[in-house]
């Protein structure tokens, strides 16, 4: 099932769509333009101006040509461009510009590269460019994966067997997380069907899928069992898990939702396709917790039962320390905090390229062989569409512009070839179209770096012969970052509105939420920090596995990360904040029901902490540096978020802020009954809870 889901995916959707770029490339697949998402290198024996080398380089490039999927194709032989030519002469370059968007062009790349790569005559050939390193990149993480399941899994199991002291009660998170991960995969290949999906969206929904489908089952089964502890028959003890815990599961489900949907936002295919695979994952755990588990508990919960409270004596002792010098503990934790933030501040951004390949593979060594061997890379060349088609003479002096701009080696227009406002050469027409026109311009800038920006910024602002788009791989870098960082004020301001909204509602309290946000944006901050000291300043390489050093963080990776951190945040709020309320109802003081609070629940929100984190160093152990920052920086962020947030931080904001905890306007109040002053052990939501509490002793 594996190999088929990935087999319909994307190796692709990191382009932004509406920008001047996207359009750019419209244009150029609409007139069968020459952007090559597929680069050949060819490598002759002695010269590639050779003879045999020339018959052996036309007749590849003509069959290469030949091939379906293949929109175009420059070759060295047949254009006689010399950016196309090694610094040694020896080898040489064939762009091939592929049909369809990035899915259909990774599956023409997968059945040519077979077909023309190794011996051809006197050449060797072999593949490489953004294609090519997708789909390397993709079977990369398909090799993780599985790995990664078939260690992560069994330790998994041990981690709950530990915390349970049973094998079957262990088995039911497993069993859900199961289902949750088949039923994500299953979704992914319909998805895959009638829209673009990444096939990195296979790694991470199957880590998070299991990860929160075994904290929602851990939730259910610890209630089950701390009932049956209290008397309670086990069909009783199964109904009152899943009214209590299942109801926090199904808030938790909504509140993780809430803030994937934040995500669609942003105008990433690989994004949105991550907002619509979180979504469905985060729906399938849910619902196979609250359907399956009570089932499974009502029929063999006799087996797991135990008659001791879940409370936890070290919680305990560590909240009653906490909540008795509140300002003591939380300005320690906010230093120690701020400690973890402070990188973050260092930030620089980017984009993934082949560096986040493993060193060895083949499309980086290609890449890496093409910088030093080459003046300069079909892949990375500026693209100018001009549309209605100017005339010649508009046309030539155009270009001489352009190929007067620094770092510009060559310009090649339907007029000839240009460098430095001279024509060289006289070259068969780039277009066949009577509508659109375009110009290339060839730099060996990497695409990412300032000088590239400046270049595309430069290209834009000459005077054109008409109405013209700007494209290629530097113009997509450029437009890619202005346009995620547009929708980052509306993401965020989605992701809180939404949140907030669900946890008033569910709180019946306006200071709660205010602070489960901004504690969530905390733990994630702390988190982005991390991965600011690791990733970008290259520190802790004995800790989480080789990778090469960029200067800088991925642009698309923290929002994709602040997302599912920032929601497990809230989860692990709801199942605490549940528990404090529920007791503070039932008559305790307020100091009192923190305690208890925590108490109940710390060892549970430890235990689903770690499970988590090591659902995400399946993640870390990847050989993508992409997966691996996802897996370390969602590993930190749950661990702090149970340890120093839940542990010190929310019971010294609660002990310090008091009664004010439980105020609210008189329109999200609920009208208090008799019932819910009540001492009720059974209860484990806010929302069945009055708003009207007694006052803090």
């Amino acid at each position: 099932m594996l190999g088929t889901t990935a087999s319909s995916l994307s190796p692709g959707g990191y382009n932004s769509v509406g920008t001047e770029s996207a359009h750019a490339d419209g244009l150029l697949r609409k007139f069968r333009g020459d952007d090559p998402g597929l680069v050949l290198r060819v490598r002759s024996e002695d010269s590639v101006d050779s003879a045999r080398a020339r018959s052996d380089g036309a007749a590849l490039a003509r069959r290469v040509a030949a091939q379906p999927g293949v929109a175009a194709v420059e070759a060295y032989w047949t254009s006689r461009s010399p950016a196309l030519r090694a610094n040694d002469g020896r080898s040489a370059l064939i762009g091939v510009a592929l049909e369809g968007d990035e899915a259909a062009q990774a599956r023409a790349a997968s059945r040519l590269v077979p077909r023309v790569t190794g011996r051809q005559g006197a050449l060797r050939v072999s593949a490489g460019g953004r294609v090519w390193a997708g789909i390397q990149a993709a079977e990369q993480g398909e090799r993780d994966l599985v790995r990664a399941e078939l260690v992560v899994a069994p330790v998994i199991f041990g981690c709950l067997v530990f915390a349970f002291g049973s094998l079957l009660a262990a088995l039911f998170p497993l069993l859900v997380g199961a289902l949750a991960v088949a039923g994500s995969w299953a979704f992914l290949r319909l998805l895959g069907g009638v829209t673009e999906v990444s096939a990195i969206s296979l790694n991470i929904a199957a880590t998070l899928g299991f990860g929160l489908a075994v904290d929602y089952a851990l939730l259910v089964v610890t209630r089950f069992r701390e009932e049956g502890a209290r008397g309670l028959a086990v069909p009783d003890a199964a109904v009152r898990a899943a009214r209590t815990a299942g109801r926090s599961v199904l808030v938790s489900a909504g509140v993780v939702a809430l803030a994937f949907s934040a995500l669609w936002v942003f105008p990433f295919p690989w994004l949105r396709s991550m907002a619509v695979a979180g979504i469905a994952v985060v729906l399938l755990a849910a619902t196979a917790t609250v359907v399956l588990v009570p089932a499974l508990l009502a029929m063999l919960g006799s087996r797991i039962r135990h008659r001791r409270a879940a409370s936890s004596p070290a919680w305990r002792r560590l909240v009653r320390w906490v909540t008795g010098s509140p300002w003591l503990w939380g300005a320690c934790c906010a230093v120690l905090m701020a400690a973890l933030v402070w990188p973050f501040g260092q930030a620089q951004w980017g984009f993934t390229d082949e560096r986040a390949l493993p060193a060895g593979s083949q499309a980086r060594q290609f890449t890496e062989r093409l910088r030093t061997d080459f003046p300069a890379q079909p892949d990375r060349d500026l693209i100018v569409v001009l549309t209605p088609v100017p005339g010649d003479r508009e046309i030539d002096q155009y270009a001489r512009r352009i190929s007067a701009l620094p770092d510009v080696v060559q310009v090649t227009a339907p007029t000839g070839r240009y460098h430095d406002r001279r024509r060289t050469a006289v070259v068969e027409a780039v277009s066949d179209s009577t509508t659109a026109v375009w110009l290339k311009a060839s730099t060996g800038l990497d695409p990412q770096s300032a000088e590239a920006a400046r270049l595309v910024e430069r290209v834009r602002e000459l005077p054109p012969p008409g109405p013209r788009w700007v494209g290629g791989s530097p113009a997509r870098h450029v437009d890619a970052k202005a346009a995620l960082a547009g929708r980052v004020p509306w993401a965020v301001l989605l992701m809180s509105a939404t949140t907030l909204a669900a946890l008033l509602l569910y709180t019946r309290s306006v200071l709660i939420p205010l602070k489960a946000v901004a504690l969530a944006a905390l733990s994630l901050t702390a988190s982005l920090g991390s991965m600011v000291y690791i990733f970008q300043e290259g520190h802790l390489r004995w800790l989480v596995g080789d990778f090469t050093t960029t200067g800088f963080l991925d642009m698309t990776i923290p929002p994709l990360l602040c997302a599912i951190a920032f929601a497990l945040s809230l989860d692990y709020e709801v199942f605490l904040l549940a528990r404090v309320k529920e007791h503070y109802d039932a008559g305790g003081d307020h100091r009192d029901a923190i305690v208890e609070g925590v108490a109940r629940t710390g060892r549970l929100i430890t235990v689903a902490a770690v499970v988590f984190a090591v659902s995400m160093a399946g993640l870390a152990s990847s050989g993508i540096t992409t997966l691996k920052m996802m897996g370390v920086g969602l590993g930190v962020a749950v661990l702090v978020d149970a340890t120093l947030v839940r542990g010190i931080l929310v019971p010294a904001f609660m002990q310090l802020t008091g009664r004010a905890n439980w105020w609210a306007p008189a329109w999200v109040r609920r009208p208090a009954t008799q019932e819910a002053h009540a001492p009720q052990h059974g209860r484990d939501t806010v929302a069945e809870s009055s708003a009207e509490a007694p006052a803090a002793h």
